[in-house]
């Protein structure tokens, strides 16, 4: 007799068990049943800066980054500091190795973070001369 009472209530049990999942997963919204939707590309408005001089060292440095490139070494004249820009962003200014540059440049900037971006834009060259290299 117990026997028979098991086999009835197994079919009845899996019977249950398999509404349940209908039911849960009819209530469910399918994570393919709506357009995936992009997030809007972000194109910075660029405004230049103050001018500044920098003076552009003779010889170029592998930069700090994650990508191997070559650095110009700059100094402001404004604060004497020294900082590495990536040897092609400086717009218009096309660096001779063995050369010493005096420039006027102007500081590429995210207007809308108010950030620099790293470019600069060349408003001229004030002066240039040859170094001798070791």
């Amino acid at each position: 007799m117990i026997s028979s009472y098991k086999s009835s209530k197994t079919p009845l049990l899996l019977t249950s068990l398999l509404s349940v999942a209908t039911l849960l997963s009819a209530c469910q919204t399918s994570p393919f049943s709506r357009e995936p939707v992009p997030e809007p590309r972000y194109i910075p408005t660029i405004v230049l800066g103050e001018a500044q001089t920098l003076t552009i060292m003779p010889n170029r440095v592998a930069c700090a980054s994650a990508l191997p490139m070559q650095c110009l070494l700059a100094k402001s004249n404004k604060d004497g500091s020294v900082f590495q820009i990536p040897y092609d962003w400086v717009d218009d200014f096309k660096p001779t190795l063995g050369t010493e540059y005096v420039i006027s440049a102007r500081p590429q900037i995210d207007q809308a973070k108010q950030s620099p971006t790293g470019y600069w834009t060349l408003q001229n060259i004030v002066s240039q001369r040859m170094v001798t290299m070791p």
